[in-house]
């Protein structure tokens, strides 16, 4: 099956926000980086899957800091966007190239392993009681919080113009106080 693209349009259905062909092209340009190497050696259905995944991914991490908001419900991916500008003001394209760009960042690692990868939270278990008699059940956690999940630093500053500066890890060269 083909993979539908978003086109800036708002497609119904769409998959990815660019296409392998795109992805070829970028990494082709950069041949002395090892992702480059990952791609092309990857078969047609392999790069739609690895596109569709970095799309999903891109969405579900940065998209609830994209700046403005999705222009309609029938639209396959959270942009095209309505209200969205950048720094100094201008409106943002229905289908920014930093975002293409951050997709095609992240395919080739999504071709290799889970760009989200399931976390254990048995493993931050420090220690646990249980007693039958009067009911007593008491579970100590290790401190910090949920385990540590791999950041995209190339993505994060990808994406910074297109992001409204309320994520984590948010660059303040980008924050907008308007």
């Amino acid at each position: 099956m083909s993979i539908v693209v978003e086109t800036g349009q708002g497609v119904a259905g769409s998959e990815s926000y660019a296409a392998t062909a795109t992805i070829d092209a970028y990494w082709a340009a950069r041949t002395h980086n090892a992702l480059a190497a990952t791609w092309a050696a990857l078969t047609t259905a392999k790069k739609e899957g690895a596109a569709r995944e970095a799309t999903d991914f891109a969405d579900a991490t940065w998209g609830p800091y994209y700046r403005g908001v999705r222009r309609g419900y029938v639209q396959g991916k959270l942009f095209p966007r309505t209200g969205a500008k950048d720094d100094a003001g201008y409106p943002l394209p229905d289908l920014p190239p930093e975002l293409v760009a951050a997709v095609c960042e992240l395919a080739p690692r999504a071709a290799t392993s889970p760009l989200a990868a399931d976390i254990d939270t048995g493993a931050r278990v420090k220690s646990q009681t249980k007693k039958v008699g009067p009911l007593e059940k008491s579970t100590e956690y290790f401190d910090g919080g949920a385990a540590p999940q791999t950041a995209y630093g190339a993505v994060d500053n990808i994406l910074a113009p297109l992001l409204n500066g309320s994520q984590p890890r948010a660059p303040n060269a980008h924050w907008s106080w308007a």
